[in-house]
């Protein structure tokens, strides 16, 4: 079943063009892809798209009383905690599916409170990822719940977080970028998110991902989730984006949590494109996922 391959290889083209059009009324001969998507989210927010995104996480949705409809824990605690999975009743597929809810979620540290610890414990989480390095989990362990299994996955290969400390906005973007295009063709990075893929795609309850505040490698991770799930890239960007209103947003000279820019994420589309040509190409080949996996990950994924 090839269904990566085609489908989300025409689904960024044609998300691009379509972006084209609602940003600049007409298209131009040749945009540079990343100025597009830098207008694009700003078109999107605009649009007042964003508010239902955010209700995903604040617990708002009133709708049916099953895990589809039912509001995602809040966790006053844990910063950038979320449902991978969107709003009840979670992301629209561009094949009329909808992605799971209540099955993968998303956090910076996992530091809870007593509080937030009864609601993670109620949660019954099979699995906690930790994607930050050695150096980070050192410094702050993560605090795992009731019976979850934890693993520890450094996808920066690294034994710290490099410091960005005094870098200006240009000089921050593209630091950046190159981490996020390493998250791509990087030997180690493709093992780190690969294992993490096929843990998902066997884990038997519901699941967290956590990482640091820097180079976050927990938003290539929901990224993926997402374009697997066939989520319209529209939506990926916005949910990425995501993370700059669940954290805050105060001065910060040493750039130890700055705000997640889309040039991040494009940099990382486009070393997937240039180096592979499809995200069914890189799951298998960069990655190291059989084709079952993926199929099986994707089912999981989408209801």
């Amino acid at each position: 079943m090839n269904l990566l391959s085609s489908t989300t290889a025409f689904s960024l083209t044609h998300a691009r063009k379509r972006l084209r059009a609602s940003v600049n009324g007409a298209a131009p001969a040749s945009p540079p892809r990343r100025a597009l998507l830098k207008g694009t989210m700003s078109a999107l927010a605009l649009g007042g798209c964003t508010s239902m995104l955010l209700s995903a996480c604040g617990g708002e949705y009133t709708g049916g009383d099953g895990e589809q409809d039912a509001p995602t824990p809040v966790l006053n605690s844990v910063t950038n905690f979320r449902d991978v999975g969107g709003a009840a009743p979670g992301y629209s597929t561009s094949d009329g599916a909808h992605v799971r809810r209540a099955w993968i979620y998303r956090s910076d540290v996992l530091t809870p409170n007593a509080a937030d610890m009864a609601t993670l414990e109620r949660m019954a989480l099979a699995s906690v990822y930790d994607l930050r390095t050695p150096a980070e989990i050192d410094s702050t362990l993560n605090t795992v719940a009731g019976t979850a299994n934890y693993l520890a996955l450094n996808v920066l290969g690294a034994l710290a977080p490099p410091s960005f400390a005094g870098m200006q906005a240009a000089q921050l973007d593209a630091a950046m970028q190159t981490y996020w295009s390493e998250f791509v063709t990087g030997r180690t990075q493709c093992s780190a998110y690969g294992a993490l893929l096929q843990h998902i795609a066997d884990a038997s309850g519901p699941q967290l991902i956590c990482g640091g505040t820097g180079v976050d490698a927990v938003g290539w991770a929901g990224a993926l989730l997402l374009l697997i799930a066939n989520v319209p890239l529209e939506i990926v960007v916005k949910d990425f984006q995501l993370t700059n209103a669940w954290r805050s947003q105060g001065a910060d000279a040493d750039n130890v949590a700055p705000p997640v820019q889309p040039s991040y994420l494009q940099a990382a589309f486009d070393a997937l494109q240039s180096r592979y040509g499809d995200l069914n190409r890189y799951l298998t080949v960069g990655l190291g996922l059989a084709s079952a996996t993926v199929d099986r990950l994707r089912g999981q994924l989408v209801v």
